[in-house]
């Protein structure tokens, strides 16, 4: 079932004169299972010209105008700024209107309007109100094709990016029996792919068997294909062959999606002898063999189920991985992976070419300067998790942060990334803080949230009135979202002095590092409510490769995100091609859904959990704002 979505009340001020209007949010008329598309004769579309009269002369033709022709010539007005991106002077004009009063085409075009400008400035909230209105649904069949295309194809946005994945995907298969266009229609059914890939697999099955609709039955099967069998190529080229014979008039028969096409091409040059770059020794020895475990527990699994694997060679990276890596391909390796000493990976990075390709365990110091052709960069980086968080809760409504970190490198890195990140996507940071392991925690919130500039306000009042007042300090109002990067227990102290200073309703997000990866509820009860991205591998109790780990390694459970590392580096070796090819292409794997930037470097997006009751519990892909205490 679709989450409930409500409207944050930190949308920004721009858009408050319209809510009163447009945000009745009515979910009933978005259910699970709308009906499937239909083939209908629609009105033929106008031609789109742009106006050849200005925004001022309409604007005065409508004062001379009586209701409803007014009101017409206004929403032409605010079409034109619009296209002219003077998007404030349309929302002024929009925002004054009564969308009960408009007869039903000028009530269309309002609400594309009113859903354009939301979704320009990123409030997606309110474009998800104004877009599910009940009487928005009652108008499909008066629409013209081109005003029904464009609807949807917001409403299908505004579903998956607020994770009511299943209502995108209907939108997007009502927009398959609307587009005519070639090229539309190819970006569309690449959409729909994608929403079709954030479904998790068990729900997929049963959509493939219980589907109405013949279409959606097909594209529900082909999707647990493309998200099952992830490491096993040949399995999946199998079922894909299976299914191109029971479905020759699906849409998607001629035309599959970019991965799945790939898929000969990957088996015919997938490598047939892999080298294990790691350290045997020094300093980083346990996390090489830590990882090394990992790797094994995902090509033991694979060996089980009768997947043909290559040869592995492990070599020592702790003194010069240069050399071992060129002895690593004179013993005929088609692939390296390792090392994962950042220094060691940097040197590798700054070779001319290299012979085979490589699949590093970290990252380099700098980005090579031109990408290094064959080099593939996989690590756990902070700042991965840094920037998916500014991407998560300004998605959720948010645009003033708050950062509160300690004064280590390895924060400051994250920070970094979550600063450039928020404020690429156009938040506000109004606040930047730092402790030290062990210091006043109490003064730290204390002085971020202005608190004692509050009691000074109270006491210079209380002078000024010669009387006492009964008044309580107040947090600052221009925060709507905290970054904390903290591990448990400074997070354990830090968090409920949110609360003691007045500041405990706002929503206090944080990366992996808060969460030890072990259930702990008495101590973690101080930290209900934070919540913080981190690998599916912590929470996924039937893993094989975590089951083999934990039987056959003597590994603790500090090393668990190691392991996973390992386990995921197996899942990509074979696959590298084919995320390089299909940029939007996930696999989704112990450490996250793992897709490819150009420049070579796998991105994590890992999965979001929240404390409550001392527990950590992993949450839908956005959060309600009644559901964040």
């Amino acid at each position: 079932m679709p989450i409930r979505l409500f409207a944050r009340n930190v949308l920004h001020t721009t858009m408050t004169g319209m809510l009163a209007s447009v945000l009745v949010l009515t979910l009933s008329s978005c259910s699970s299972n709308p009906p499937q598309p239909e083939q209908r004769k629609a009105p033929p579309a106008k031609t789109q010209t742009k106006s050849s009269v200005s925004p001022g002369q309409l604007l005065e033709m409508a004062r001379q105008r009586q209701s409803p022709e007014r009101e017409s010539l206004v929403l032409q007005a605010a079409q034109a700024y619009i296209e002219d991106n003077k998007f404030s002077r349309a929302r002024d004009l929009i925002s004054e209107m009564n969308p009960d009063a408009l007869p039903d085409q000028d009530y269309i075009k309002y609400t594309d309007l009113l859903s354009t400008l939301a979704l320009q400035e990123g409030s997606n909230f309110l474009a998800h109100g104004i877009l599910t209105k009940p009487r928005l649904e009652q108008q499909w069949q008066a629409m013209e094709p081109a005003t029904e295309i464009a609807l949807r194809e917001k409403r299908a946005r505004v579903f998956a990016l607020l994770g009511e994945t299943r209502l995108s995907v209907n939108e997007r298969m009502q927009l398959s029996a609307l587009i005519n266009n070639k090229k539309q229609q190819l970006e569309n059914q690449e959409a729909l792919w994608q929403d079709l890939m954030a479904i998790p697999f068990a729900e997929l099955q049963q959509l493939a068997l219980n589907e109405m609709g013949e279409a959606a039955r097909g594209w529900y099967s082909l999707a647990t294909i493309g998200k099952n069998n992830q490491i096993d190529l040949e399995q999946q080229r199998e079922q894909l062959q299976a299914w191109l014979g029971q479905w020759p008039q699906h849409p998607a028969h001629d035309n599959l999606p970019n991965d799945l096409r790939l898929l000969q091409s990957l088996i015919d040059k997938q490598p047939q002898q892999i080298a294990l770059l790691l350290p045997m020794q020094g300093k980083l020895a346990e996390v090489g063999e830590a990882v090394r475990d990992g790797f094994f527990a995902a090509y033991y699994q694979a060996l089980s189920n009768g997947r043909k694997t290559p040869e592995v060679r492990q070599y020592d990276s702790s003194v010069d991985a240069l050399a071992a890596y060129q002895q690593a391909v004179a013993d005929g390796a088609d692939l390296v992976i390792g090392p994962i000493d950042k220094e060691k990976v940097t040197e590798l990075s700054l070779m001319p070419t290299l012979q085979v390709p490589v699949l590093s365990l970290n990252y380099p110091d700098a980005p090579p300067a031109e990408p290094l052709k064959g080099f593939y960069q996989f690590g756990l980086a902070v700042e991965d998790e840094a920037r998916q968080v500014a991407r998560q809760a300004f998605v959720e409504g948010h645009r003033q942060a708050m950062v509160i970190i300690p004064a280590q490198e390895w924060s400051e890195r994250s920070a970094r990334a979550f600063v450039n990140e928020w404020e690429k996507l156009g938040g506000t940071v109004v606040n930047r803080s730092q402790f030290t392991a062990g210091g006043n925690y109490s003064n730290l919130v204390k002085d971020a949230m202005l608190i004692e500039q509050s009691q000074v306000r109270a006491r210079e009042l209380q002078e000024l009135l010669g009387t006492k007042l009964e008044s309580l300090p107040r947090s600052r109002s221009d925060v709507d979202m905290i970054f904390l990067i903290a591990d448990p227990a400074q997070a354990r102290q830090i968090k409920p002095t949110f609360a003691f200073h007045y500041a405990g309703k706002i929503p206090v997000y944080s990366t992996s590092q808060v969460y030890s990866g072990e259930p702990n509820p008495k101590a973690d009860r101080d930290l209900n409510g934070i919540r913080f991205n981190t690998m599916p591998w912590l929470f996924d109790t039937s893993s094989p490769e975590k089951q083999a780990v934990a039987q056959y390694t003597k590994s603790a459970a500090v090393y668990g995100r190691l392991h996973a590392l390992g386990a995921d580096a197996f899942r990509l070796y074979a696959r590298l091609p084919q995320l390089e090819q299909v940029p939007q292409m996930r696999i989704f794997g112990a450490t996250g859904a793992l897709h490819m930037l150009g420049d070579g470097r796998i991105e994590r997006e890992q999965i979001w959990v929240r404390f409550r009751n001392g527990d950590a519990v992993p949450l839908p892909v956005v959060i309600n704002e009644t559901d964040v205490q």
